[in-house]
């Protein structure tokens, strides 16, 4: 099973991740020049001390929004990453991973393959029968999660009534334990 779950964290490309660290370096210098000032030691300063304060703030300002950037540029590569894995029959990419579909009564269900290890390092070994993965299916109106453990590894080319019938089979999946203070119908 190679498919990949929509949460799923890769790297960024390398061009993203080296533009980010050169950024991130020279926001350093600029907070560093900006701490050398005379205001910042807290010595009696010049109105030009003040502009060169202003200018050095303002420019690293900019590089915090680049850098703001490039890091939702590296979210989108990761995204794209997460969304394209590669058949290990042929070796081709293959990009539909999340399936949408309406079951016979019209609630519309998203779809996706969970495999444990492959988001994250974390160890597997209390996942009892979803060690190896299971489907995933989520109600789009938020009215049912469900999860099947054995599924089948062509289950992106299957069609919708087929899709109905592994989530017919699937079990309804626990509400998750959110952390304390982390209600979000508390909002307002």
């Amino acid at each position: 099973m190679s498919e990949l779950s929509p949460n799923e964290s890769s790297e960024p490309a390398a061009s993203t991740a080296e533009e980010l660290e050169r950024a991130r370096e020279e926001l350093a210098r600029q907070l560093e020049e900006a701490c050398t000032t005379p205001v910042a030691r807290g010595e009696r300063e010049t109105t030009g001390q003040l502009r060169r304060l202003d200018d050095a703030l303002l420019a690293a300002a900019k590089t915090a929004e680049g850098m703001i950037a490039l890091k939702q540029k590296a979210r989108d590569e990761r995204a794209v990453l997460t969304h394209v894995a590669t058949e290990p029959e042929t070796g081709e990419a293959h990009g539909e991973r999340i399936r949408e579909f309406r079951d016979r009564n019209g609630c519309e269900w998203r779809a996706w393959a969970v495999i444990p290890g492959q988001a994250s390092t974390s160890s597997t070994r209390n996942l009892g029968d979803l060690r190896n993965g299971w489907l995933a299916f989520e109600s789009l109106s938020g009215s049912g999660k469900r999860r099947l453990i054995d599924f089948p590894a062509d289950w992106t080319t299957r069609g919708d009534a087929e899709l109905e019938e592994l989530l017919e089979r699937a079990t309804e999946a626990p509400a998750r334990k959110r952390p304390p203070g982390t209600d979000t119908t508390a909002l307002g």
